[in-house]
């Protein structure tokens, strides 16, 4: 029985140490919906404004994750891969920050999903 507490506490330590790398990505999206850094100036295409709003969208995955991991960590991986593919496209180059995005929302995603995984596998019948 103490292999099994404990190794309920170390999948419990998991899924805080996700839902707590995901608090910087979800602070940064929130403070850039109140305090929009953007110039409205700009004329952006249809594609720019696309692969921003799928980059929310990622970040809301992170935010899902919270209450559902499986579903809000594979939804935050999928949007950010679609966001990288949009923004090549676009610009045809990488990202700039893409190592940020992936340290403050891929590996988040990732931790959920290895949470969830390992939750189901030893404590859902």
């Amino acid at each position: 029985m103490s292999s099994l507490g404990n190794r309920d506490t170390r999948i419990r330590i998991l899924r805080w140490v996700a839902r707590i790398w995901s608090l910087p990505a979800i602070f940064f999206a929130v403070s850039e919906l109140i305090f929009s850094s953007s110039d409205p100036g700009i004329e952006e295409g249809w594609l720019a404004w696309a692969t921003v709003v799928i980059l929310f969208l990622s970040v809301i995955g992170l935010l899902i994750a919270w209450w559902r991991e499986r579903f809000g960590g594979w939804m935050s991986i999928g949007a950010l891969l679609l966001f990288f593919i949009l923004y090549w496209m676009d610009t045809a180059r990488l990202f700039p920050g893409w190592g940020l995005l992936i340290a403050f929302v891929a590996v988040p995603a990732i931790l959920y999903l290895v949470f969830d995984y390992y939750h189901y596998k030893y404590f859902v019948i």
